[in-house]
């Protein structure tokens, strides 16, 4: 099949639109995919730098998200059947140990995410378990549907089973434009919270109040702790969503109330 691989990190330069084997169903539980669609996130830019602790196996086919049609099922799929339209999801446990049975997947030891431990969805096709795919709504595009997973999943994880946040709360998120904070706007209104979002810049800002947000603040050149305190009468927001990590950390802090939540899921200004 063709795929884009990386053949070694550090650079855009190390990806190659190449032949490279076709997966195939291994286990009864696991499904093959035609890839009709694959989206680009932030993580699939870090893989190709180099992420520190991964065991990079070379040539890795990159990206992470992904949709496309069911080509063949292994015999113990029973949720899709073939030609159906599927999203995956690129997160892979073993659906086993004690964290799996929790439901908490991300933590399983064997847990790895594709593109950036195994091979990603930038081919012709991908095989994964049936617990990883789901049917594409109806009237959703292929482009949506490719592009949902990751960021999504990634932004409701760290709302509902992380932070718990409640109707009525209010919300911090940094950084409204990409590809989390955009998916943390929409389910902050969805469980009926007071979503508050920074950005650099003024159009993201106003597009953001079209998308439903409270109050924008433009974090270039707004103090943003101070403002939050002017806000909200000094009692500071009950949850943070912080992707950016170094550069905002100490004012993300110093925005949360009494018993705040903040949740992360990595740092865009760096690994510390």
């Amino acid at each position: 099949m063709r795929a884009l691989t990386l053949t070694a990190t550090g650079s855009l330069d190390h990806l190659r639109l190449q032949d490279h084997p076709a997966p195939e169903i291994g286990a009864p539980d696991q499904v093959r995919i035609r890839i009709h669609t694959a989206a680009l996130n932030r993580l699939d830019l870090w893989v190709t730098q180099g992420i520190p602790g991964v065991d990079y196996r070379f040539p890795r086919v990159a990206g992470s998200d992904g949709a496309g049609v069911v080509e063949s099922v292994g015999s113990a799929v029973t949720s899709v059947r073939v030609g159906d339209r599927v999203l995956l999801n690129p997160g892979i446990s073993c659906g086993r140990c004690a964290w799996c049975t929790k439901g908490e997947d991300p933590l399983c030891p064997s847990f790895q995410v594709l593109g950036e431990h195994r091979d990603g969805t930038i081919a012709e096709y991908v095989v994964v378990p049936e617990r990883n795919v789901a049917l594409v709504p109806e009237g959703m595009s292929w482009a949506q549907a490719a592009a949902f997973p990751l960021a999504t999943l990634t932004a409701w994880r760290m709302l509902t089973t992380r932070a718990r946040l409640q109707a009525g709360e209010r919300v911090l998120i940094w950084g409204i434009g990409g590809g989390v904070a955009l998916a943390a706007l929409a389910i902050a209104r969805h469980l009926g919270a007071e979503p508050i979002v920074t950005s650099s810049s003024d159009a993201k800002l106003a597009r953001a109040r079209e998308l439903g947000a409270s109050v924008t603040l433009n974090h270039a050149t707004q103090d943003v702790p101070k403002e939050i305190r002017a806000l909200t009468g000094k009692q500071g927001v009950d949850v943070v969503v912080d992707t950016v990590g170094e550069a905002t950390w100490e004012r993300s802090l110093r925005s949360l109330g009494r018993l705040g939540r903040l949740v992360t899921c990595g740092g865009t200004s760096g690994p510390m």
